[in-house]
């Protein structure tokens, strides 16, 4: 994926689930970011320079505002973070199951 590519759906995931958490300041810059790389997208505007993806430091504000407002996500479970609940006896019914699943019918039988 490209940088533009990467660049939009961040902004993307902002402005369409993260409406609500942005500043009107955000809101509306980040709109405007999300505009011009989308239409004017690989193209030379002379009076508006290149928006073929964000300047660095117009990156470095999404990026902080990104990390700021999307949690990230960590997988507890897997980490071993999370306590385990008290065990339970194995019911009866599960005890004596078969060892290999039963064989396919042919056809014709």
């Amino acid at each position: 994926m490209s940088q533009r590519e990467d660049d939009l759906n961040t902004l993307s995931e902002l402005l369409d689930q993260h409406a609500d958490e942005l500043s009107e300041k955000e809101l509306e810059a980040f709109a405007d970011m999300r505009f011009n790389l989308g239409v004017y997208g690989g193209m030379t505007i002379p009076s508006k320079g290149k928006f073929q993806m964000l300047t660095t430091k117009q990156r470095e504000w999404v990026t902080i505002v990104h990390e700021r407002i999307v949690p990230a996500y960590a997988n507890l479970v897997s980490r071993g973070l999370v306590p385990r609940g008290r065990e339970v006896e194995t019911p009866e019914v599960l005890q004596n199951l078969p060892k290999r699943p039963p064989s396919r019918r042919r056809e014709g039988e």
